[in-house]
Formats: structure tokens, sequence, C-alpha cells
């Protein structure tokens, strides 16, 4: 028995399914059972919308809103729904190195749906290959939804075609075929395009080509003017640098000698005006007199004490002779004495006051006792001669350094002197040395200037010819010498040449580079378009081939088995497909007459598939004639013919049997029993003879909070 393929379904939010729900497909057929409205076909929605059903309609809703649980009264709404499917990968069906792969499809609030494969995002045009190679599917008999047991009947004949191909495996063949066509479609009308293009710029380019090629020859003076001019400008422009720079050489050694002379000539002067400032100290000099004045000043004034006290003495000695006052004398001191009594006694200071106080007191004494008054005072002018006489001698002293310290100042002035002149005698001597000097440096930067005008020349003429001074450094130099003249005669004619010629038209010579560009671009794209084309086309080719071969292969089987498993239902009678070839749309030619039909070389691929049939003791016309239970039995005909020629990874039915009486419902169980070992079955039933076949059960409810739940029975 073969593996299965489906593994696992998961949902979780959607519809009916809040809750996380996990199937496992680990037997063969597998039912699923429950009452109606519990949500069992809930589950063959959410297959179809993981395999990439788009359409609302498909997956009874309104919108792809709706798939996500909304909520009831004691359950609060999710925000996204997520079913994923578990394949068995052994065998390589997807692109993928395991042996198990998920397909996974999610949908939120803001109604974006995304797939992954794998964990890993994916958009549907990729996936929907990879399912056709697994021959799986949104729509077709492969998945029967409920109330479509009889799809096979009412479909169309080319709806009937298709159903056929994704069960034999032809629909990835189909879907390559119809890339392939849109894609030669697609290049046919680049093609056309493309000629278009190439045919509207061709006379254009003709055109740009003629007058280009008139400007050659005009290129070709510019190229040899270009060259005369980068040899002349590189010549002199080096040879006036070289020259600069020779001049420049014994001007940067001449402005380091004047440096060095500037700076011993400043030394020179620095020193000699530190030598004249200590040569003439008028500062210290006028000190001196001062000094000396103040001296003088100090001798005059002891001088004059000294002979006041020396006076004094004298007459106090005379007056030590007579110690006895006259009578005059004593009338006179009294008299006084009141006089200064009463002097006293107006003033206001106290101390000037004690002060008379104490020289009446002093007098009064000297009244009294006379003799001993003068004795006293004798000996205090003596005391005070003495000190007068010591001041004296000391100043003299004095007044004796300074005279001498201002005679050896005047001295040294007068050796300085000598030696000042001889130093401004070597300075001026080194003034005229750094006047040669500056001369010498004059003369050198005058035949520098020149230099430089005459670069400044030749930079002014390399601009005029538009052209950066910044090139001029660029410019190689010359190997040997130019002969100016030569050079500038024949550039003057090669100017004259082009200006004859005309100006060269940029614009027109770059829209003729840029115009062969694309026309050569166009040419092989064109080329490369009619490669793809007949690329294409042998591809469509091979694909029709394999369709058409593969098909015809297996209608011849797929409708002797149809008529076997008619008979097997009807208890007899004869049915047969058809294929029937779609009538062109009638071509007029140019008188309005219908131009005869040629069959077109896909007409076999196109064919649709009808259906022919004979009941039993009946005789019918078409097939609306047929009941809901015949046209049933009549697709499940069809669908265990395909079966039996090229059975699918599994099938997935919803209440197929439900039209079925007991004998037929009986027979459609034993079938399914019988075909499970080449396909897995995946039924949604209410009838005992399928759940008898049943290797799982697996019962759907659904309790007050509106929420779907899931109870598994394994049979044995």
């Amino acid at each position: 028995m073969a593996s299965n393929f489906l593994r696992r379904l998961e949902l979780q939010g959607f519809k009916s399914f809040a809750l996380k729900t996990v199937l496992e497909f680990p037997e063969r057929v597998v039912a699923i059972v429950g009452p109606n409205g519990s949500g069992k076909s809930n589950l063959i929605d959410a297959l179809r919308w993981v395999l990439g059903e788009r359409e609302a309609k498909q997956l009874r809703g309104d919108t792809l809103g709706n798939l996500i649980f909304g909520g009831t009264t004691k359950r609060a709404a999710v925000s996204l729904a997520r079913v994923a499917l578990h394949f068995d990968n052994r065998n390589g069906t997807f692109p993928i190195d395991a042996p198990e792969v998920e397909l996974s499809r999610k949908i939120d609030r803001s109604g974006v749906s995304e797939f992954y494969l794998h964990d890993s995002e994916i958009k549907l045009k990729d996936l929907v290959p990879m399912l056709a190679r697994a021959r799986l599917g949104a729509r077709g008999l492969t998945m029967i939804g409920q109330g479509q047991s009889d799809m096979f009947v009412k479909s169309s004949s080319t709806e009937r075609r298709e159903m056929i191909e994704e069960v034999l495996g032809l629909r990835e063949y189909r879907i390559k075929k119809n890339q392939a066509e849109r894609r030669l479609e697609a290049s046919s009308a680049n093609m056309d395009k493309v000629r278009a293009l190439i045919e509207e710029i061709a006379p254009h380019l003709r055109l740009l080509l003629k007058q280009k090629h008139r400007w050659n020859k005009r290129s070709e003076i510019a190229d040899e003017l270009k060259a005369l001019e980068t040899n002349y400008f590189g010549f002199r422009y080096h040879a006036l640098r070289s020259e600069l720079h020779e001049l420049e050489k014994p001007l940067h050694a001449l402005d380091a000698e004047l440096r060095g002379k500037h700076e011993q000539v400043a030394a020179l002067e620095k020193h000699a005006k530190e030598e004249d400032a200590k040569a003439f100290d008028a500062k210290r000099v006028t000190l001196l007199r001062e000094g000396l004045t103040k001296l003088f000043e100090e001798r005059a004034d002891t001088e004059k004490k000294l002979i006041r006290l020396e006076a004094q003495a004298e007459i106090t000695a005379r007056a030590s002779h007579t110690a006895q006052q006259p009578p005059e004398a004593y009338r006179s001191f009294i008299s006084e004495l009141s006089g200064e009594i009463d002097a006293a006694l107006r003033a206001q200071d106290f101390a000037e006051v004690k002060e008379k106080l104490h020289a009446w007191a002093k007098k009064i004494k000297f009244l009294l006792n006379p003799a001993s008054e003068i004795e006293t005072k004798s000996d205090d002018s003596e005391n005070e001669i003495k000190k007068l006489k010591a001041a004296l001698h000391i100043v003299d002293k004095e007044i004796i350094a300074l005279r001498a310290e201002e005679d050896a100042i005047l001295t040294s002035q007068r050796t300085m002197h000598a030696e000042l002149r001889s130093r401004f005698e070597a300075l001026e001597k080194e003034r005229e040395s750094l006047r040669k000097l500056e001369e010498k440096a004059r003369n050198f930067q005058f035949e520098l200037e020149k230099a430089q005008l005459k670069i400044g020349d030749v930079e002014r003429d390399w601009r005029a010819l538009g052209k950066p001074v910044s090139a001029l450094e660029e410019l190689p130099k010359s190997a040997g010498e130019i002969d100016v003249a030569d050079a500038e005669r024949r550039m003057l004619r090669l100017r004259g040449e082009l200006a004859a010629i005309g100006e060269i038209d940029d614009g027109m010579v770059k829209e003729a580079d840029e115009t062969e560009k694309r026309h050569e671009f166009l040419t092989a794209e064109l080329s490369d378009l009619e490669k793809a084309t007949k690329d294409l086309t042998g591809v469509i080719r091979e694909l029709e081939e394999k369709i058409h071969d593969e098909f015809k292969s297996a209608f011849h089987t797929i409708n002797k088995e149809f008529n076997n498993y008619f008979q097997l239902m009807f208890g007899g009678g004869k049915a047969k497909l058809a294929l029937v070839k779609k009538e062109p749309a009638p071509v007029l030619n140019e008188n309005d007459e219908v131009m005869p039909v040629i069959d077109a070389p896909d007409a076999d691929l196109t064919a649709g598939v009808e259906i022919d049939l004979n009941l039993p003791r009946r005789k019918i016309t078409n097939l609306d004639m047929l009941s809901g239970g015949e046209k049933s039995l009549v697709s499940l005909a069809a669908l265990f013919s395909l079966i039996a020629v090229s059975p699918p990874p599994f099938l997935v039915l919803d209440e197929i049997d439900a039209a079925l009486d007991e004998d037929n419902a009986r027979r459609f169980s034993e079938l399914v029993k019988s075909f499970s070992q080449k396909t897995q079955f995946i039924i949604i039933t209410h009838n005992r003879s399928t759940m008898e076949v049943a290797d799982i059960l697996y019962g759907i409810t659904m309790g007050e909070d509106g929420i779907s739940k899931v109870l598994s029975l394994k049979l044995s």
C-alpha cells in the first residue's frame, strides 16, 4: 500500500474552528461525520483555501474576511485565520529537501493573505505550478464540495476537459503552455514595436551618418592641431617652469642670506643701543646730583644749628658768672608771667596750656636758682653740639663718596663713547653689505617676474583654447627642442582650415552616435526576440504534443472505464466521452463574405468533452433530462474512471453520496474501499455504508459557544 500523501490538517481561527484544531490522516480512508451545522464543510473550505482558492463564493462566503472566526456571544472574535497542510515529500513533489513539507496560508482582518511553504513566504503564481505537478487544485474532481456530486455532468465541455487534465497531471503542462503563449504574445508585440522603431529611425540614421562622415576630416585636423598644441604648450610651459626653477634656487639662497644678514644687523643695532644706554646713564647721574644737593642742604642746616648752639653756649657761660638777678628782672618776670597766665586761661588746647606751664616752671626755677639752671643748659648744649658735629662728619663722607661715583661714571662714559663709535662703524659696514645683497636679490626677482610673466602669457593662450590651466601640468615634456615659430605658423594654418570647414555640431555627432547605438541595440533586441519567439514556439509545440499525446492516450482508456462504471451504476446501458472542437468565429473577407474554415493546428488541444449515454429501458436526448440522482451517478462513474486510469494523491468528497439510494451508496462505499489502495480518501458523509469502510472517523460537534470541535475514532 502506498504511503499517505496528505499527513495532517491544521486550522486556527478559520470559520467555526476558532481554536487550534489538528486532524491527522494516518489511514487511507478518513470519514468525517457530524450533525448539520457543526462545521464539517468548513474543513473542505479550508482545504480549498489553502490550495489557492481566491473567490469568496467558492468558499461559501461574501468576502474573504468572513473566513476569520467572527466571535459569538460566548467567545470573542480572533484577529487572523490560518490553515496548514502537511505533505509527504519523500518523492520530491515539492522543491524542498525535507521528507515532510508544510503548506500554510493565513489572512488577517486587514485582508492581507499570505502563503508559506515550509516557513518561507511564497507567491501564489509560484505555488500553482507546484500544486499542478502534484495534481492538486482548489477545484475539479479531486475536491468535490457539498451539493456538487453532479458537477461533472453540469459542467461545460471545456471545464470537463480541465478536470480530466488535472487528474491526468496535464494541468502543469497546460499552465506552462499558457505562460509560454503569454510570453510569446508579449514577444510578438515587442517585435512589432521594435520593427516599427527600426523603420522609424533608419532614414534619420542614414542622414545623420552622412553628416557625421562630412565632419570626419575636421576631426582629423582637430586631432592634429590638438597634438601640435600639446607639444607646443608642453615645451614652452615646461621650459619656462625649468627656467623659473633655476632662478628660484639662487633667489632662495639669497633670501636665506638676507634673513641672516638682517638678523646680524638687528643684533648689532640692539647691542649698540644697549651699550649706548649704559654709556650715558643720565638717570643715574641725575640721582647722584640730586643726592649731592640734598647732602649740601643737610650740611648747611647742620652748620647753622651748630653755630647757633655754640653761640648760646658762650652766652650761657657768661651768664654763669652772675648768679643773682636784679630787682628789675623780677618785676619784668612777674609782669611777663601775669600776661602768660592770662593767655593760658584763654587758650582752648590743654596740651598748649600744659606746655606753657612747664616752660614757666623752668623760668621760675631759674629765677630762684639761676646758677644751677645755667649749668644744666650748658651740659645739654655741649651734648647737642657733639651730635651735630658727628652728623656733619657723616654728611661730608657721603658727599665725598657720591663725588667719587660721579667721577667714575663720567670716566666710564668717555671710554664707552669710544667703543660705541667703533661699533657704529662696524654696523654701518654691515648695513652697506645688506644693501648690496638686497640689490642683488631685486635683480634676481626682476628676472623671476619676467619668467612668471612669460608663463602667464602661455597660460592665457592656453585658457583661450578653452582649457583649464591645471591641465598644463599634465602635458608631456618634449623630448627635444621645438621650433616655436614654425609650430605657431602650423597652428595658425590648421585653425584656418577648421574655420573654413565650420564649427562641429556636437549635438548632431552625439545624436548620430546615440541613434547608431540605438539602431544596433534595437537590431540586436529584434534578433533576441526572434530567437525567443522561435524558442517559445518550439516549447509551445512540445507542450502541445505532450498534452495531446498523453491526453489522447489516456482518453481511450478513460472512455472504456467510464462505460464500465456507468453500467455498474445503472445496471446496463452505454456511455462514452466525446471530444468536440470549438467552432471558430466566422472570418469575413473584404467583400463581407465568410471565409472557408481551416482547422487550427491546436484544435484538438482546445476540444471540449461531451457526454453521450444511453440509459437502460429509457431514452434521453440531453443531459438535462437526467434526475439529480442520475446526474450524481454519471459524475461518480466519470470520477472512478479517472481514478482507475490516473489515481490522484488524495480525494476530498463532501456528502457526494447524499443523493444515492441504499444500493448505489453500498456500491460507492465498495468502490472507495477498492480504490483506497491507490488513492487517499477524505469523505464527509452521513451514510452508514461509507462510514463502515472508513479506517478513521472524525466527529465534528459544535457547542453553545459556536466553536467546532473534533472527536476521533480509529476503526480496526
